[in-house]
């Protein structure tokens, strides 16, 4: 069953004055007089339920002095955007994580370029690689969502297990090669217990620094290149330590059964949610060659294109990223914050007892890759998962895997190809 949420309070004079040349056809204020009241707004909003956390916790108490004729409706994650169309219950706010094509597959996008030159959003006060990776989802670098947030990958490391094996901490700045010849000191067995030394969580964090297309001319895909061949020569490296492969739940390693050394990840899930006797701090991902951490981009805010209420959502998403709520998140690190503005950054953490003695400006380090968007990455990335496991098992060099790969996934996307000719 919905949610309803009421918000009251006075409505934010900036905002007031740049929703003058708005129209009420779609659910927008009459603001030109300040002192008129604005027709009351419902917005349907579908997002996550970590996001309806932060919604009621940091943004309701905002809203309810600021934006008071809007009235929000919290709609449960499910049915899914198809279900929903047919249905005709579409929402207003939808909250699409780390992936736009969902919604562009439904013709649900909307390019918000235009609401962000009428309120006269600052776009600068957000990370620019995040809206650079953004605006590659759209055919002429169309605005489709604002980041909610930086999915940041850190390497985390366990203090204890250093110790005991008499290790150096990781630093920040260390290349991929440094880390390797540190987990080969901290990959063993003892006392019938595996120690891993490295798990960097999937193969995608290390072709996202890469910034590595998958397709060349023509949809065709191009997996025989040197930079191919460097990830997946890097990926073999950290597989070849005897008995560092595992395929149990990284997180799970890491924290309860405290046996992996360094895990690439993030940082706010072991803020948030401390656990007892594990002593670990984090540094900035190990990097290759061009110095690029992994892309940031995870959970943005969006409205749906059919939206009669645009510029209302547009307000409360422009509110969302009011210094004052991003401080506040900032501060409880609920979110790695997309703000670029360095007095916000040095917030995070700081209302949090497990960030102490935490390197947590590692979150805010290195320069970000941008995201690459391809048409047809859908049908490449379960080949190339894999392919990519059968590197690490050792069932496949890397030759055979890279080109048996480019194989398959030139046959499926000629397959798509056809689905869409019919």
């Amino acid at each position: 069953m919905d949610k309803r949420y009421v918000i009251f309070g006075t409505l934010l004079p900036l905002l007031l004055t740049a929703a003058g040349c708005s129209d009420q056809k779609n659910g927008s204020p009459a603001a030109a007089d300040a002192k008129s009241e604005p027709a009351p707004v419902t917005l349907n909003a579908q997002l996550s339920a970590a996001y309806k956390e932060v919604f009621t916790k940091y943004m309701e108490p905002v809203i309810k002095a600021k934006l008071p004729y809007i009235t929000l409706q919290y709609l449960d994650e499910k049915p899914t955007l198809e279900e929903r169309i047919a249905s005709g219950d579409i929402p207003d706010l939808l909250l699409p994580n780390g992936n736009l094509r969902p919604i562009i597959d439904v013709n649900l996008q909307y390019d918000l370029t235009e609401m962000i030159k009428t309120y006269k959003f600052d776009l600068s006060k957000l990370d620019p690689t995040l809206i650079d990776s953004i605006k590659a989802y759209g055919p002429k670098g169309e605005i489709y969502a604002l980041p909610g947030d930086r999915s940041v990958k850190i390497l985390l490391y366990n203090k204890d297990l250093f110790n005991k094996f008499n290790a150096p901490y990781p630093k920040d700045g260390m290349s991929w090669e440094d880390i390797i010849a540190l987990a080969r000191k901290l990959t063993r067995t003892e006392n019938g217990v595996s120690y891993y030394g490295l798990n960097p969580a999937g193969y995608g964090n290390l072709k996202s620094q890469l910034q590595l297309p998958v397709f060349g001319k023509d949809d065709k895909p191009q997996l025989s290149t040197p930079d191919w061949q460097k990830l997946a020569a890097t990926w073999k490296a950290i597989y070849e330590i005897p008995g560092n492969r595992t395929t149990a739940n990284a997180r799970d390693l890491f924290s309860k059964n405290q046996n992996t050394a360094m895990l690439l990840n993030n940082s706010s899930w072991l803020l948030r949610n401390p656990v007892a006797g594990l002593d670990w701090d984090y540094v900035v991902a190990p990097t290759f060659d061009n110095k690029l951490v992994p892309d940031l981009l995870g959970s943005m805010l969006s409205i749906a294109a059919t939206s009669k209420n645009k510029d209302a959502a547009f307000q409360v998403i422009a509110l969302y990223y009011s210094d004052e709520v991003q401080s506040a998140i900032a501060r409880d690190a609920a979110l790695v914050v997309g703000s670029s503005l360095p007095e916000i950054q040095k917030l995070y953490g700081t209302n949090t007892a497990s960030s102490t003695g935490k390197n947590v400006q590692a979150d805010f380090s290195g320069k970000a890759a941008v995201k690459v968007i391809e048409p047809y990455d859908y049908v490449a990335s379960p080949i190339l998962n894999q392919a990519f496991n059968d590197i690490a098992d050792g069932k496949k060099d890397i030759n055979t895997a890279l080109r048996e790969a480019e194989e398959q996934i030139n046959l499926k996307v000629q397959e798509e190809k056809t689905k869409k000719q019919k």
